[in-house]
């Protein structure tokens, strides 16, 4: 009896048999022949065995839709569509100064300063206080002035300026013009050369000057 029984139980596991403590009682005998009937409610957001499906749902959601899905909320007007910059500096600019020398006004216009050639213009007026301080006419008095730089990068290494300068008043004029060629030997080297000729119409005579120099400078 024991031997058919058992091959019962293997050959239907979906069988139960009516315990002696049921008594024959059919509401018992019905919930124990479901086992499904005497499991508890779930009254919880997340059940027993809902972490068993979340974590096969993850498996199956590819990495890349997962970390989307976590991505935070951007609102309306917070993404950025385009860099945009500005020059730090304007190309224009005035100013007053005034030293031992001389005092006065000036302003001042880049040109060109984007890219490998640069153009640089000033003019101003002012009041010359003491002469032979500076470049500039040889007796006190009020002057205009102007001038030009001109630069052109010559490769990586070399640097090519010209600068013209005038002051005129008081019936004198004064012109100066300078050269110059700045090359990087190596770090922290630089080989400097210039050149200048000074013209001074002083009582329509005239007389001009010239010099040279060539330095070899190291920065620290």
């Amino acid at each position: 009896m024991s031997g058919v029984l058992g091959l019962v139980l293997l050959g239907s596991p979906f069988v139960t048999l009516p315990s002696p403590a049921m008594n024959g009682d059919p509401t018992l005998i019905a919930i124990a022949s479901d086992p499904a009937q005497m499991r508890l409610y779930c009254f919880s957001t997340r059940c027993g065995d809902e972490e068993w499906r979340l974590a096969l749902a993850q498996q199956a959601t590819p990495a890349r839709a997962r970390h989307d899905g976590r991505r935070s909320l951007r609102l309306p007007g917070s993404q950025r569509y385009t860099n945009l910059s500005a020059p730090a500096t304007p190309r224009e600019s005035q100013s007053l100064y005034s030293n031992d020398w001389r005092i006065g006004t000036r302003y001042r216009v880049q040109a060109l300063r984007d890219g490998p050639t640069q153009l640089g213009l000033q003019f101003g007026a002012g009041y010359r206080l003491a002469p032979l301080h500076d470049d500039g006419i040889g007796q006190p008095g009020a002057v205009v002035r102007g001038e030009l730089n001109f630069g052109q990068r010559i490769g990586e290494r070399a640097l090519w300026t010209q600068r013209v300068q005038v002051e005129s008043g008081r019936g004198d004029t004064f012109v100066k013009q300078s050269v110059s060629l700045d090359v990087n030997l190596w770090p922290n080297w630089t080989l400097e050369s210039d050149f200048a000729i000074r013209h001074d119409s002083r009582n329509g005579g005239g007389s001009e000057s010239a010099e040279s120099s060539i330095e070899l400078r190291r920065r620290f």
